[in-house]
């Protein structure tokens, strides 16, 4: 088993996809964030200040993005709707869907620490497996959906060969 899931880890069959796509469906998510959360401050009424310079609305927009980011990346296979229509998604490193403590640590741990340290976002640029920090600490990546990508290249090499 242990063979398996490094051997699994050290050569995946599929295509990383890069900072700038992660950066376009990132766009398009917070566009959803940010409709839903207005949607629901419009509900709601005025805001309103909860004490120590917290306002209701930021609270909302934050319980919405992280319940937007968990819960469509775990109960869609890895995508969330800016992934979808950039035709990416978020794969665990173990070969077998993700766990809901991978989701959970990626998307609400990870995702909370990163928008208020927006500067860790650029290791996506410079890292190997095109991986940001909490994808190399939960053991997932974001990966392009393409028929070819599940594809070994090895295989195809020496098939051609």
């Amino acid at each position: 088993m242990t063979e398996n899931y490094e051997l699994k880890k050290e050569n995946p069959n599929f295509v990383y996809a890069g900072f700038w796509i992660r950066f376009l469906a990132f766009i398009i998510d917070m566009a959803v964030v940010s409709a839903i959360s207005s949607i629901i401050h419009r509900l709601i009424g005025s805001d309103m200040e909860l004490g120590y310079d917290i306002w209701l609305y930021s609270v909302i927009t934050i319980a919405v993005m992280i319940l937007y980011f968990t819960l469509m990346t775990y109960f869609t296979n890895g995508q969330t709707l800016g992934k979808m229509m950039t035709n990416i998604r978020v794969v665990s490193l173990y070969g077998d869907k993700l766990t809901f403590g991978q989701v959970v640590s990626r998307e609400t741990f990870g995702r909370y620490v990163q928008n208020k340290l927006m500067f860790l976002y650029v290791i996506t640029a410079f890292a190997p497996k095109k991986q940001s920090l909490f994808d190399m600490l939960s053991d997932t990546a974001v990966i392009k959906i393409e028929p070819y990508n599940y594809v070994n290249l090895e295989i195809v090499t020496n098939i051609t060969k």
